[in-house]
């Protein structure tokens, strides 16, 4: 009965016709320009994820924002320390024992400046071993040469990078890195020249380099995976009883050797670490990993931060996003303005559909007064107005809801290519392609349904002060 009478009351007022229009309107709106920005956050987290940031990278734990490039922080950013991922070996066999982890490589991160010839500039160093890593990041195509082995010296550049060098596989890269008053200079063979599937000024700043020389540019040290151990007899040689510190009094001071050589000289003769020694080096920034078809990232990356807390462990596992940095970000804050922009409009339409609904109840004060007298509880005119309110903004909802899926199928039929390289980075194809998604469905018909909220609230308050008696003489 009372559902019956809201929706005559619904179907006998033109203005109702006003409301459902608007809220369809708005709620098309918000649903078309939201499911554009979820096809670029799938399009750069297809294109990021299987290009360099995984599903999930392990880093330290630490309060500074830390992606794959370093410390993301402004100004200061670029003199933390990165620290290295610890327990290491611990974690590789807690990865190794999960189902859901398919894939995981480690990495080392540092920047310094790429010189061949007469070219230089500055580069982000991922510290990596090669085929490994090419196995993990699917999108890379090596278009030229082979990756370096995991016990190989060796460094990989993008097409672009290698054509504004002028490098061809088989030439010395060298670079450089300035601390203070020290040069560090190191030198490696190009192995690989590779490609990825879509242009984007990210990944072109990437070079990939063996662990080891990233390792000796950044002054990291080497630590074994194995624990060494050390009989007790040994131990007590050295202790403070045991020591005769005498024995060095007439030693030979050596450090006049190094006086005629340069910071520089003595640098680039320094021996370093060789992964084909037996040596394996637990000295990584992080660890990056891809799950298995049908995992839930976020529910995921959940679980193993809550495992590394029961266990100790001073690391943090995070998704894509924080893995790549500001650019992230940047789309981030991209979407929040527009969504913003939205928002606004849409607020000054609630005002009009708001001043509506209380015309509609100012206009009804004697049906309104009439019920009062009859009998009728506040109750009954409340839930009244409540009906007939969110009626409309339902229908509204449904409404909108369909003509949003008709407009993306409709820009993604249109095949807008794309001429300008940010957008093609922005959506990870050339192409527009719109998808909408059924979360993205349910979200705009809650968004419907909080309008109707709150155009409910106003009204009702006015209809339930109106005086029966008033009402019935047709004054307010």
């Amino acid at each position: 009965m009372l559902f019956r009478l809201a929706i005559k009351n619904i179907t006998s007022r033109k203005s109702s016709l006003v409301i459902v229009l608007f809220i369809s309107f708005a709620v098309m709106l918000m649903c078309i320009i939201n499911s554009i920005f979820d096809s670029t956050e799938n399009g750069i987290e297809k294109v990021f994820s299987r290009s360099f940031t995984g599903d999930f990278v392990i880093r330290a734990d630490s309060d500074k924002p830390i992606s794959l490039f370093g410390d993301e922080t402004p100004v200061t950013g670029d003199l933390t320390t990165i620290n290295n991922v610890v327990p290491y070996g611990d974690i590789l066999d807690y990865l190794k024992s999960k189902d859901c982890v398919v894939q995981e490589v480690s990495q080392v991160s540092g920047r310094a400046v790429m010189e061949y010839g007469s070219f230089r500039e500055p580069a982000f160093l991922f510290g990596i071993q090669g085929e490994d890593y090419v196995k993990t990041m699917s999108s890379i195509d090596i278009v030229e040469g082979v990756p370096f082995a995991s016990e190989e010296r060796g460094v990989m550049l993008p097409v672009k990078t290698a054509e504004r060098m002028g490098v061809h596989v088989g030439d010395t890269v060298q670079f450089t890195v300035v601390d203070g008053p020290i040069f560090r200079i190191r030198a490696a063979r190009l192995t690989a020249i590779y490609n990825y599937p879509v242009e984007n000024v990210t990944l072109d700043r990437i070079v990939l380099v063996d662990a080891v020389t990233v390792r000796a540019l950044m002054n990291m040290s080497e630590a074994s995976a194995d624990p060494v151990d050390i009989d007790a007899n040994y131990i007590d040689m050295f202790t403070d009883e045991n020591l005769d510190l005498e024995m060095f009094d007439d030693a030979e001071d050596f450090t006049a050797v190094y006086e005629d050589f340069s910071d520089e000289e003595v640098l680039r003769s320094t021996p370093e670490a060789k992964a084909d020694d037996g040596f394996e080096s637990t000295s990584w920034n992080f660890v990056v990993g891809c799950f298995g078809e049908g995992s839930k990232l976020k529910r995921e990356i959940s679980r193993m931060n809550r495992d590394f807390r029961k266990k100790s462990w001073p690391v943090k596992a995070v998704g894509w996003r924080d893995s790549a940095g500001g650019v992230s970000m940047y789309l981030y804050l991209i979407r929040l303005i527009f969504n913003v922009g939205v928002l606004v409009i849409l607020a000054a339409g609630f005002i009009i559909i708001n001043n509506t609904l209380v015309v509609n109840v100012l206009s009804r004060t004697q049906e309104i007064g009439t019920l009062r007298a009859q009998g009728a509880s506040r109750a009954y005119v409340s839930l009244q107005c409540m009906i007939e309110t969110f009626a409309l903004t339902i229908t509204a909802g449904v409404i909108g809801c369909i003509l949003g899926i008709i407009g993306a199928n409709l820009l993604t039929g249109a095949n807008i290519e794309f001429n300008n390289s940010f957008l093609v980075q922005l959506f990870g194809e050339d192409v527009l392609i719109v998808h909408t998604s059924a979360m993205r469905i349910f979200k705009s018909m809650v968004f419907a349904m909080f309008l109707g909220l709150l155009g409910w609230i106003y009204p009702v308050k006015t209809a339930l002060s109106v005086n029966p008696v008033q009402a019935m003489q047709g004054a307010v």
